[in-house]
């Protein structure tokens, strides 16, 4: 009798999200009209749909619905040199909202474990992999010490608000960011030495519990990332919203 124990890899492969990565990156410096980006961010809003981010696609599709009407908004008053700075502030954040969606879908979708062991079989160098590692932990354990020390402010008594900030900018710098400085410098000595401790930084080769392998359904995923950037140069080429 097998008594063994399969563990079933996370789908889409970790090196799928990363192709998609690559695509939707690869697009930002093809697409350069705000409808087609528009039409980028309503793709990956209906993928994080897909994978079931509901919360994290209404959040994004709020801010970028409100960026995106004040952009149309300054482009119609044409108020001098607000209307220069401001439309090319928001027009960069446009541009950035599609890809940052795309790694919020790795992230979210992709065990560690899995994402460095399909690394190395694509054969990449341990000293990328190993900063990467570190990283990938740092992001969300620096969000929680955001939290915890706006929390530790605000049991003081200081105004943690976006306009008590800009109101009082040197004392948010004082009483906001240096605490933050200084743990998360401790928190990435701590990541490194926990990466460590599960050797990465050994010559051996790494295993998975899961068995992180590629399927016909990622490779159907793959060739729908082709087939839509295709048909973004294509319509960026005609010029149809000219």
């Amino acid at each position: 009798m097998n008594n063994g124990i399969e563990f079933k890899a996370s789908k889409p492969d970790p090196r799928v999200l990363i192709f998609q990565v690559i695509v939707v990156a690869s697009l930002n410096f093809v697409i350069n009209r705000p409808i087609e980006l528009l039409l980028l961010f309503l793709l990956m809003a209906i993928l994080m749909l897909f994978h079931g981010m509901i919360s994290i696609a209404i959040r994004f599709s709020i801010t970028y619905l409100l960026l995106y009407i004040g952009n149309a908004l300054l482009m119609y008053l044409k108020i001098p040199l607000i209307t220069m700075m401001f439309t090319t502030l928001i027009f960069l954040c446009l541009r950035l909202f599609p890809v940052y969606m795309a790694c919020i879908i790795l992230i979210q979708k992709t065990y560690m474990d899995e994402l460095l062991f399909a690394l190395e079989k694509m054969h990449i160098p341990k000293v990328l992999i190993l900063p990467l590692a570190v990283v990938y932990r740092y992001v969300p354990t620096i969000k929680d010490e955001i939290v915890q020390v706006r929390e530790n402010l605000k049991m003081r008594g200081l105004n943690t608000s976006f306009i008590g900030i800009l109101t009082h900018p040197m004392s948010a710098v004082e009483n906001f960011m240096i605490p933050l400085l200084i743990r998360s410098g401790k928190i990435s000595e701590e990541l490194s030495a926990a990466s460590l401790c599960k050797g990465l930084d050994t010559e051996h080769k790494r295993t998975s519990c899961t068995n992180v392998h590629f399927e016909i359904g990622d490779v159907i995923y793959c060739f729908g990332c082709i087939a839509v950037s295709v048909l973004f140069i294509l319509i960026n080429k005609s010029n149809i919203f000219a």
